[in-house]
């Protein structure tokens, strides 16, 4: 589990239903993580530093008890331990592994970027330019099959874009957009339009946008 303003990762046993904190680990304001499906391994997008965290599982598999862990946010009491950090772009924000692990793609939101880091060596392979504004979260299709390079991924823009022709501060006078990546060549391919909803509800006693001087 992610904590943002807390700065750390909090890590719980849910064997058995035993819901235990095993302590945390710390990050610079981690917003999301990623397991490989084998459960060996773990991605952390720290949105303040700028990189991913690779946290893996300690070789004995060791758990720790609940409330184990150091004030200092020391993780040499939980069974996992951050290896490695991976430089990516400004502020990543979202981070997500295709159906077999061997890809992750992280958003980047102040880059308008994505980082697509291969997971058997730890590395940005490549970097996904012209993916919209502030991009933030982000899904993998999975077909079930053994192939990684056959799905799509999908990335929400964080912030709606004008319509033209509308004016501004209208219920419709932006749309959502989401971008469209494949996983085989790592370049965006399309785009969704979210379209607005033309009445939201919200009726103001005043109306700044139908006043006229």
């Amino acid at each position: 589990m992610v904590n943002p303003d807390d700065d750390s990762v909090t890590f719980f046993d849910v064997r058995h239903d035993r819901n235990a904190r095993l302590g945390n680990i710390v990050g610079k304001e981690p917003n999301s993580v990623a397991v490989l499906p084998d459960g060996r391994q773990a991605y952390l997008a720290n949105t303040v530093s700028g990189t991913v965290s690779v946290v893996r599982r300690r070789g004995n598999g060791r758990s720790s008890r609940a409330g184990d862990d150091d004030d200092d946010g020391s993780d040499k009491d939980l069974p996992f331990r951050v290896v490695k950090e991976i430089k990516v772009g400004t502020e990543p924000y979202g981070v997500a592994l295709t159906p077999n692990g061997k890809k992750l793609y992280g958003t980047n939101a102040l880059s308008n970027s994505v980082s697509v880091i291969d997971t058997a060596t730890d590395t940005v392979v490549e970097t996904i330019a012209n993916v919209g504004i502030e991009p933030r979260g982000i899904a993998i299709t999975n077909d079930g099959d053994g192939d990684d390079l056959d799905e799509t991924v999908y990335v929400t823009q964080f912030l709606a874009l004008p319509i033209p022709g509308k004016v501004d501060g209208e219920d419709d006078a932006k749309a959502g957009k989401v971008t469209v990546i494949a996983s085989a060549t790592d370049t965006v391919f399309g785009e969704v339009t979210l379209n607005p909803i033309a009445d939201a509800g919200f009726k103001a006693l005043g109306d700044s946008i139908q006043r006229r001087s």
